[in-house]
């Protein structure tokens, strides 16, 4: 079947992934806007100038390095992905690519099958010993085909098992960013913000976990498909009609001859 996902879909998704952890990386800063903001209205409303003022402020500062480190934690579980965001490209280019030798061998078996056989227009011994290697080609190409085909297929499951997780992580960082600009807006009010604080805290908590939990998905599937891979790639030792690993030739003119060897094997009758 090969790859479901065309590239098109996967550049779409990468894309998207890309922009949302973009705006993580950014949103310190926003996070930055919402304490100033926060701690300017408790100015503003005699919060911080009463004798608890200074440890108020104190707590919004922990609070804010709080929200901070959990914005790190969440950039270094997404930092796997962003490494890999070549990798679907690749392999959904070699899954196709994969496909182009196998239509390439099919065309060789075709050509086999139509153009290179002679029965009917020769017997003997000779002609024997020729069909024998012809028929041992042709099933060289079948498990060519075969293994182009499941090389393929499994490079194309890879790819659209990438394709899920890059999709699932920027579906869920939208809506993250949805509740995180919402704790923001509490935060920013003075009034709101400790439950803002708590808000952004359990939104970020909540896309770690998911982020965590797809990787760990994802990281099953690579680990199938691997011994997939693993399994074709022995495969590929001696497979039929590949007798010590080479080509079944059908051998040398000469050895096709009636004069040989000694007019005695090919002589015709």
């Amino acid at each position: 079947m090969g790859a479901v996902k065309t590239l098109d879909d996967i550049n779409a998704a990468l894309a998207d992934f890309s922009k949302q952890v973009q705006e993580v990386r950014d949103s310190p800063s926003d996070v930055d806007s919402a304490f100033r903001a926060g701690q300017a209205a408790m100015v503003a409303s005699q919060v911080l100038l009463n004798p608890n003022g200074i440890g108020t402020a104190v707590a919004m500062q922990k609070d804010k390095d709080k929200v901070k480190e959990k914005i790190k934690e969440l950039l270094t579980e997404l930092q796997g992905a962003i490494d890999a965001l070549q990798a679907p490209l690749a392999l959904l280019s070699a899954s196709t690519e994969w496909l182009a030798v196998q239509t390439q061998v099919n065309e060789a078996r075709n050509w086999i099958l139509n153009k290179a056989d002679l029965r009917g227009k020769w017997t003997g011994g000779a002609a024997e010993e020729y069909f024998a290697k012809l028929q041992l080609q042709i099933t060289a190409t079948d498990t060519a085909s075969a293994i182009c085909e499941a090389v393929s297929n499994q490079l194309g499951t890879v790819s659209d098992a990438a394709w899920e997780f890059y999709s699932k992580v920027a579906t869920d960082l939208v809506a993250f960013f949805t509740d995180f600009a919402a704790a923001l807006t509490k935060i920013s009010t003075g009034i709101s913000t400790p439950i803002g604080i708590g808000d952004a805290i359990d939104a970020l908590v909540s896309i770690i976990n998911k982020v965590m939990e797809y990787g760990v998905v994802l990281g099953g599937v690579l680990m199938t498909q691997a011994h997939a891979i693993n399994s074709i790639d022995s495969s590929v030792d001696n497979p039929r009609s590949f007798h010590q690993n080479k080509w079944p030739e059908i051998g040398a003119a000469k050895d096709l001859s009636i004069d040989a060897p000694d007019n005695e094997r090919w002589a015709a009758r």
